[in-house]
């Protein structure tokens, strides 16, 4: 959706202001929908839900806002700065690279555990 900004005459989008809730705290719900969209294992990944919570309550970087369409409503992000548009949260490439990583290093740990092990009972069978 790129440069479909809110400008000139002929509107088609409301500019809002983004309202950050200093209390607000996702609930378990909100935090399994955004997790399985991060693309999270709900049952091996939970110890990895902390990038969905803290995801949720990302702020918009500077330059972006939050827009409406007039016809019908549908809420994107647009950059001020660069004319960059997007359905997305701009922060949301961010959370989902970060919980790949995380991903990655756990199943790291798991593989480097899991040797260690092996060696110890092979180690003890000497």
């Amino acid at each position: 959706m790129e440069g479909a900004a809110p400008q000139g005459d002929n509107i088609d989008s409301i500019v809002l202001e983004e309202e950050i809730d200093p209390n607000y705290v996702p609930s378990e719900n909100e935090v399994i929908e955004y997790a399985k969209w991060l693309g999270m294992d709900l049952e091996s990944d939970q110890d990895l839900y902390w990038i969905a919570r803290e995801g949720l309550m990302a702020p918009l970087p500077n330059n972006w806002k939050p827009c409406k369409t007039k016809d019908t409503e549908d809420i994107y992000y647009f950059n001020f700065a660069t004319g960059e548009s997007t359905w997305d949260h701009p922060c949301d490439g961010y959370y989902k690279r970060l919980y790949e990583e995380e991903k990655k290093k756990k199943e790291t740990q798991m593989k480097v555990a899991f040797f260690s092990k092996s060696l110890l009972i092979m180690s003890s069978n000497v």
